[in-house]
């Protein structure tokens, strides 16, 4: 299977095979509770193979591929995607991580961690079924955090908080990216107190998002150092000028 930056990805019949990590076992148990719990927008774990690989249950549909298509970047689809992530945040009640449990973490869990965040709900980790719902993949990255930190995430790469030639040539035209922002805020349903100290929380996840490839580069991790090698790191930097401009214009939108 083609696209991803962290993983080896094959299909086999209803079935998909990744390659693992020391934090599989943790995201396997997060996966069957969320499968327990009755929340529908995940794979479900299915054990290994014989060579070494997690098997997981193969999600039918359209995977998110830049530039989006148009249904991807409409209102409804903004609105959908912020109701599945509560939907997945709230689904997580009682889960209790194994003991010893191995995270593959981009860096440390900040101190109002209560949850275990996806970390990378983008839309190129979205699954479109046939259906019309939509589902969450990829959850290598997955490990504590807050739910407003999973959700400042979201709303960065969804609304998007892109510059206007980031936005165009990944498949959005221009957005109201104020208007956007209040709309997916409203639909995952933040408090007064969240939506009060976003804009601080979102700017220090897209700080964070760069700190913690960059750390993991210089560690020697391939994918990493390959992700900035690439060049992969120049578009927060534009979304962070974009963020501190618009500072005031996004968090009214909010309040």
């Amino acid at each position: 299977m083609t696209g991803g930056n962290t993983s080896t990805v094959v299909r086999l019949g209803d079935t998909v095979r990744r390659n693992t990590g020391p934090w599989t076992p943790a995201v396997h148990a997060l996966l069957r509770h969320l499968e327990n719990s009755g929340f529908t927008g995940s794979p479900r774990p299915l054990g290994m193979d014989e060579h070494g690989r997690e098997v997981l249950s193969y999600l039918d549909g359209e995977a998110g591929k830049y530039p989006l298509a148009p249904h991807w970047v409409t209102d409804e689809t903004l609105v959908t995607v912020a109701t599945m992530l509560r939907m997945f945040h709230d689904a997580q009640y009682g889960f209790q991580p194994p003991p010893g449990a191995v995270w593959r973490s981009l860096g440390p869990p900040p101190p109002d961690t209560d949850i275990i965040c996806h970390h990378d709900a983008a839309p190129h980790n979205v699954v479109w079924r046939p259906d019309g719902t939509l589902a969450l993949i990829d959850f290598d990255l997955a490990s504590p955090g807050s739910r407003l930190y999973d959700v400042a995430y979201t709303a960065w790469t969804w609304v998007p908080i892109f510059t206007d030639r980031d936005s165009i040539t990944l498949g959005w035209q221009k957005p109201d990216r104020a208007r956007r922002l209040r709309l997916f805020a409203d639909a995952y349903g933040l408090s007064v107190a969240d939506r009060a100290r976003f804009i601080k929380v979102l700017r220090k996840r897209i700080v964070d998002h760069v700190e913690g490839i960059r750390r993991m580069a210089e560690a020697g991790d391939p994918t990493f150092t390959r992700i900035v090698r690439k060049g992969h790191l120049r578009r927060p930097a534009r979304d962070l000028r974009l963020l501190d401009a618009e500072r005031y214009i996004l968090d009214q939108a909010l309040r």
